[in-house]
C-alpha cells in the first residue's frame, strides 16, 4: 500500500526551487503552475495548494526565489546574479 503522508515541507521546498532553476529562461512560472505541477507529482492526498502556497512563501521569504516581473505579469524566479556578484 502506498504512504499517504503529506510531503514534507522541506522536500517541497527542494521540488519547486528545482523545477523553477531548471525551467529557468524557457518558461515564466506563476504560483499556480508550480502549485498543479507539484499536486500532479505527489497526488492531492500528499501535497494541498495551501502546502505549496507556504512553500512558496519560505522560498520568496528565504531569498531562494523571486518574483519576477515581465509584460505586465509576474512570475517566479532564482534571482539573478549581478556581472560582479562574488558565488556564494
Amino acid at each position: 500500500m502506498a504512504d499517504q503522508s503529506a510531503v514534507p515541507m522541506d522536500e517541497l521546498q527542494n521540488e519547486i526551487f528545482k523545477m523553477v532553476q531548471e525551467d529557468m529562461g524557457k518558461k515564466q512560472l506563476k504560483a499556480k503552475d508550480i502549485t498543479n505541477a507539484m499536486i500532479q507529482k505527489y497526488g492531492e492526498a500528499r501535497c494541498s495548494k495551501e502546502a505549496c502556497k507556504e512553500a512558496i512563501r519560505v522560498l520568496i521569504d528565504s531569498g531562494r526565489l523571486v518574483y519576477g516581473y515581465f509584460g505586465g505579469s509576474s512570475s517566479i524566479q532564482v534571482p539573478h546574479k549581478e556581472g560582479a556578484e562574488p558565488e556564494k
